[in-house]
Formats: structure tokens, C-alpha cells, sequence
């Protein structure tokens, strides 16, 4: 019984991932995205998964063909068939964590992990020094990772601009006849002292 037990456990390798991306959102999901290749001859590969609870799962080939998996806990294990790479992307909401206006994206990864922000997304603070920066994709080295971000919402930006312009317009509506009043009062002095 051990001998199988170990010779099936030769065929399905716990693989490390060659690639993390992750986007989180600002309705405190993130996508997770675990790329790794498989080696020759391999029937099945285990991988870690982030977080505990995982929506939307797709795994797939390096072609866009659906694969066979089954979760166990946080790992799961997939059924490679011919292919040369797996993708399993996921959606979870145990990365992300809010405080006031400042979300937190943590998580721990034996890997380097591709962050990529929201576009409108203003960087607070990083766990790390990263290993690149390129636009709102932040490349940070394994361990423990946070990053923590504001996301300035449009709706409210477009809100206070126009707050801004109504206020820019109230204000012209009062300076101008108060201006003119200050130049009759100016002429009236003016005249009264001839």
C-alpha cells in the first residue's frame, strides 16, 4: 500500500508557480492568476491556492482549453492531459482588507507576485521594495506582501468638480454686484467731497 501511495505521489508533483498576478478590486475581490509549467511526462500537478474562498475558477491550457481539477483545502490538483502550461484563475475576497479609505491586499506567496492596481488607484504603502514598477503593475519578491492603496472613485471626483463649479459660479454671482455697489459707493464719496 505504501509503495502505490508513493508512486502515485511521484506522478503529481506539488508544483511551484512561475507566475502570480493579482488584481484586486475595489469591491474587495481580487483575481488571482497562477501560471506554471508542466513537465514532460506529467500526468497531474498540485498547486497552492490563495485564500480560502475561490469563485469563478477557470483552469486552463496554455491554448484556452478547459482542464480537469479537484480543490482539497487550498491546494488543488489538476489533470494536465498534453499540456505544456496551466492557468488557474479565480476570484477571492480573503486578499483584500479595508480601513477608512486605504484597502490592504496581503498575502503570503513562495513566488514573486505581479500586483496590478486599479488605474485609479493611489499607492500608500508596500510591505517590501518591489522588484519593478512598470506603469500600475508592482512586481514584489516572495513572503509576506502588502499593498496598501486608495481608490479614488470617478463618481465622487466628478462631484467635487462639479461642487466646485457650482461654488466657482455662486461666487461670480455674488462679486460682481458687489463690486459694482463698492464702485458706486467709491463715486458717491468721490462726488459728495467735491
Amino acid at each position: 500500500m505504501k509503495r502505490t501511495l508513493l508512486a502515485l505521489l511521484l506522478f503529481i508533483p506539488l508544483v511551484n508557480a512561475q507566475s502570480i498576478t493579482i488584481t484586486p478590486y475595489g469591491d474587495g475581490y481580487a483575481t488571482v492568476e497562477i501560471e506554471m509549467p508542466v513537465d514532460d511526462y506529467t500526468t497531474q500537478v498540485t498547486s497552492s491556492l490563495l485564500g480560502d474562498h475561490y469563485e469563478d475558477i477557470f483552469v486552463i491550457d496554455e491554448n484556452g482549453n478547459p482542464l480537469e481539477y479537484s480543490i482539497n483545502g487550498n491546494e488543488i490538483t489538476i489533470t494536465v492531459q498534453n499540456s505544456q502550461i496551466v492557468k488557474i484563475i479565480y476570484s477571492t475576497p480573503d486578499l483584500m482588507n479595508k480601513e477608512g479609505l486605504i484597502w490592504t491586499l496581503s498575502l503570503k506567496s513562495e513566488a514573486p507576485v505581479d500586483v496590478i492596481l486599479p488605474e485609479e488607484a493611489d499607492l500608500v504603502d508596500m510591505s517590501d521594495s518591489p522588484l519593478e514598477i512598470h506603469g500600475n503593475k508592482i512586481t514584489m519578491p516572495a513572503g509576506e506582501v502588502q499593498i496598501s492603496f486608495i481608490l479614488q472613485d470617478l463618481e465622487d471626483q466628478k462631484t467635487v468638480q462639479d461642487i466646485a463649479t457650482n461654488t466657482d459660479k455662486d461666487l461670480t454671482k455674488i462679486i460682481l454686484p458687489l463690486g459694482g455697489l463698492l464702485a458706486l459707493l467709491v463715486l458717491g464719496i468721490a462726488l459728495w467731497k467735491r
